[in-house]
């Protein structure tokens, strides 16, 4: 990975980090809110799904952190050690809690308050992906299967097809 992949890479995690933190601020409590004042049967649903929402989207908000340690130490052309990998572990923990927290939001939202729509299926879908997806990158950063993206070393290039 040269110096401007990780730039970019860098420049990427910044802008989902601004724009996380414009949603917990700005979009989460307006969404709730409108939400409350359209539903008043479930309004009262409105303080603890905001609160879940933001504490989901500060753990992403960590992960993001830990994307940007990882992408430090690439660039400094470190291997994936002992030391890289706690912040790997940081970030699928961070990935993971903040899936968690999603399908139980998502999982109250449609068994207990009987306000689940077709939607929530699919976001159910989505986050259960989501947390698989950090498993598996962890998994693969474990075993070296990522090296080769990770650094541009002729002798661990992908051949092609």
């Amino acid at each position: 990975m040269n110096f401007q992949q990780i730039r970019l890479l860098r420049i990427a995690v910044v802008m989902l980090a601004l724009g996380s933190i414009l949603t917990q601020v700005f979009i989460t409590p307006h969404v709730a809110r409108s939400f409350a004042e359209a539903y008043p049967e479930v309004a009262y649903l409105e303080r603890p799904y905001t609160i879940a929402v933001i504490v989901a989207i500060a753990g992403f908000e960590l992960a993001l952190l830990a994307i940007w340690q990882i992408l430090s130490i690439v660039k400094r052309g470190a291997a994936f050690t002992r030391s890289p990998m706690r912040w790997v572990n940081f970030m699928t923990t961070s990935f993971l809690f903040t899936a968690a927290t999603l399908i139980g939001i998502i999982m109250h939202a449609t068994f207990i308050a009987k306000i689940g729509t077709p939607a929530m299926l699919f976001g159910l879908l989505v986050t259960i992906a989501f947390g698989a997806s950090a498993i598996f990158f962890r998994t693969a950063v474990k075993r070296g299967l990522l090296t080769r993206i990770f650094h541009d070393d002729p002798e661990h290039d992908i051949p092609a097809p």
